[in-house]
């Protein structure tokens, strides 16, 4: 996945979304996230584990239902699980389970409490979380607001938001296939795409 020989402008490329930023940046949803995640030291106690904020807060396209997403890389799981058990175990609502591996992800640790913490030994900014959320901040750069609504709107009918973005652009197959390898496109192509399936950037 080569998300970083691109013609992008640095505010799309990948680094771009590491830290607390993009976050702060978004709404004032985000921004509000951003605090709590601050106030909690939640990156500095996951800090081994390379953490990167995903999902739609990031991008600005969350709804009511949206949590905070983490993404980890855990070598180690039990080492992993033993961190996030120590440090976060007495929040209320937390709970932790192992995800057995999927045809899109291998064997994983998900966390819940106030956020969700998703781990698994693929780095965190190759994980599918990313590199969807990647393509998503590009495509609703091209194609704005009104696009980022009908996203909204099919997530409050309960669409995810992968299934989302594939309906509204007209994907065939695997919604998570097909958003994934949309990151590997440069802008010039990535423009040229929208505009075939006749969404039209800036329009």
């Amino acid at each position: 996945m080569n998300q970083t020989v691109m013609d992008w402008p640095d505010p799309l490329c990948a680094a771009a979304f590491c830290g607390l930023q993009k976050l702060q940046q978004a709404s004032e949803v985000g921004a509000n996230a951003a605090l709590a995640l601050q106030h909690a030291d939640i990156l500095g106690h996951l800090a081994e584990f390379d953490p990167v904020i995903a999902g739609t807060l990031p991008i600005a396209i969350n709804t009511e239902q949206s949590d905070i997403d983490i993404l980890c890389h855990a070598v180690d799981l039990s080492r992993f699980n033993d961190c996030v058990d120590s440090a976060f175990s007495s929040y209320p609502h937390y709970r932790r389970h192992q995800r057995a591996p999927t045809k899109h992800v291998g064997v994983a640790s998900v966390v819940r409490f106030e956020v969700e913490i998703f781990a698994t030994d693929c780095p965190s900014t190759a994980q599918y979380g990313f590199i969807h959320m990647l393509a998503e901040a590009r495509i609703l750069a091209l194609l704005g607001p009104d696009f980022a609504k009908r996203v909204r709107a099919l997530k409050r009918q309960n669409v995810k938001t992968e299934p989302a973005f594939a309906q509204l652009l007209r994907l065939s197959g695997d919604p998570y296939i097909g958003l994934a390898e949309l990151a590997n496109m440069s802008m010039d192509e990535m423009t040229a795409f929208v505009n075939r399936k006749g969404l039209f950037v800036g329009g």
